[in-house]
């Protein structure tokens, strides 16, 4: 609302110039009512905080208005905060002179009566407004409640359900394990020893890769639950990675070999099976797409006695620095041309980032030497 042009010409003949900048505030809500505003030029906004509750906008200040004139009236302290939305021109008069303005001028005081009325007016409307707002968030937020309660509960019944699938898969897979090892004792029964060795060995090696998957499965769940114990002991790293790379060499396929680079006797302190577990899954992650020929390298070392850093490089088509974060989310595969058909289930990086986490760590890809292949790099605390 424009104010009567005798309140206007009372601040350009009395005012004092005031110049704000955006952000900068006027005054803030609880201060000594000392002056009265006149805007001159730009735009303020007012806020009301409440004790329990953020700050509030209440309303906005234009050019033409008043600023603070609620005071010169109640004589009492700032009702709300008012700040500079940009480059603002005010004309300030102090209290003592305006009452004494007032005093003498019945009609400036009808006009300052109806100016301010104004401004009730649309902090009421604002209250109301705020009112019905706060209703509606309540609301929502009781809403919000209920979805994330049912939400948990398909979470946990999602989880049980799991749990009991992997259970009721790992009895019948022994069972086929076992008959399979009895079988191999009758090769000699047979027409072809040797293909019937042949198949009992792929069939054996599924069930076993099987028996991992599930392996797998069962430990994420224990790590998502907090549920899988650590066995924390000193270890010798370069003996485990030894039986590791004995166990996955026979998986490599074009002459694709596996090396170390760690001088024996380098003591660790992790838990020796999850971490075996950790590098395998890494080894078989590398073997997927090593090229024929080529050479998957595992290197360690001590960090200022505070960390052990593993990596596991290989010579493959390498990680795109888009997918680096995404390998490590369960049943994820990354999605080129470069790494179809490779199979899995994308849950071994998945259990390696929470193997390492448990034990305080952190695991991270990159690209390797030259900026071809990958590089795993894990780092355990040792502290």
């Amino acid at each position: 609302m424009m104010i009567p042009s005798d309140i206007k010409c009372l601040f350009q003949e009395h005012g004092t110039e005031v110049i704000l900048e955006t952000g900068d505030v006027l005054f803030r809500q609880g201060d000594a009512s000392d002056s009265v505003y006149y805007v001159i030029s730009g735009s303020l906004t007012v806020y009301v905080t409440d004790v329990h509750a953020d700050p509030h906008l209440l309303n906005s200040v234009g050019a033409g208005e008043l600023v603070g004139e609620l005071g010169a009236i109640t004589q009492q302290s700032r009702s709300a905060t008012v700040i500079a939305v940009s480059h603002v021109v005010l004309s300030c008069i102090s209290m003592i002179k305006l009452r004494t303005f007032l005093a003498h001028t019945l009609p400036l005081v009808e006009n300052m009566t109806l100016t301010n009325r104004e401004h009730v007016i649309s902090a009421d409307r604002a209250r109301i407004q705020f009112g019905k707002t706060y209703q509606q968030m309540q609301k929502r937020l009781a809403s919000l409640g209920e979805e994330k309660e049912q939400l948990q509960e398909l979470l946990r019944l999602r989880e049980e359900l799991e749990a009991m699938v992997v259970h009721d898969l790992r009895n019948p897979l022994n069972t086929i394990m076992m008959v399979l090892s009895l079988l191999e004792r009758m090769k000699d029964q047979v027409n072809d020893p040797e293909g019937f060795m042949h198949l009992s060995k792929l069939a054996g090696g599924a069930a076993q890769r099987m028996n991992q998957l599930i392996a797998t499965l069962l430990d994420i769940a224990r790590l998502e639950a907090g549920k899988l114990v650590l066995n924390i002991k000193e270890f010798d790293l370069s003996t485990l990675l030894a039986n590791v790379i004995e166990m996955e060499q026979p998986m490599a396929k074009g002459d694709v070999k596996i090396v170390h680079q760690i001088l024996p006797g380098l003591m660790v302190k992790a838990d020796r099976d999850v971490l075996g577990r950790v590098i395998a899954n890494l080894l078989e992650n590398a073997l997927k797409f090593a090229p024929p020929s080529s050479k998957i390298e595992i290197t360690a070392q001590l960090l200022d006695h505070q960390a052990v850093c593993i990596n596991v490089t290989d010579a493959g088509p390498g990680v795109p620095p888009e997918e680096r974060e995404r390998i490590f989310e369960k049943f994820t595969q990354v999605k080129d041309a470069a790494h179809e058909k490779r199979g899995g289930t994308g849950l071994g990086l998945t259990f390696c980032r929470m193997a390492v986490e448990a034990h305080g760590g952190s695991i991270q890809v990159d690209a390797g030497p030259a900026g071809a292949g990958s590089c795993f790099s894990l780092q355990i605390p040792q502290e």
